[in-house]
């Protein structure tokens, strides 16, 4: 049983050993975290909140113009719509018109092919 204890404190030495050599692997993940926090400080530095804050601003002022030109738009759009009902409403009148003008001369032609039918005519030639 010595045997086994002894080995399984070997095996904790060489760990211990083994903690104490710096790895590669640990060093590059420090060199990552000193970066990230690095870009996570300029990323969030006054200086980039001000450019962010620039930015929603332009975008802020970009959107209303849009939303102002949307309303014009809108508006002549509204105007327009109301132009054509009344074009409507007048080409509905003239349609009515030219039916009952349409009315009146087949009325007309149907009484004076009635009064003088063709055959007469075919007999005076």
């Amino acid at each position: 049983m010595k045997n086994k204890t002894a080995k399984s404190s070997n095996n904790s030495n060489e760990k211990k050993e083994d903690d104490n050599k710096p790895k590669r692997k640990d060093d590059l993940a420090n060199l990552n975290e000193i970066a990230s926090v690095s870009n996570l400080f300029q990323k969030y530095s006054p200086v980039a909140w001000s450019e962010m804050y620039n930015e929603y601003i332009n975008y802020t002022r970009r959107m209303t113009e849009i939303y102002n030109e949307y309303a014009k738009s809108s508006q002549r759009m509204t105007q327009l719509y109301k132009e054509l009902a009344a074009n409507a409403e007048k080409m509905t009148e003239l349609y009515k018109e030219s039916a009952n003008s349409t009315e009146k001369m087949t009325k007309y032609w149907l009484h004076f092919l009635w009064m003088k039918p063709l055959s007469r005519n075919k007999e005076g030639k």
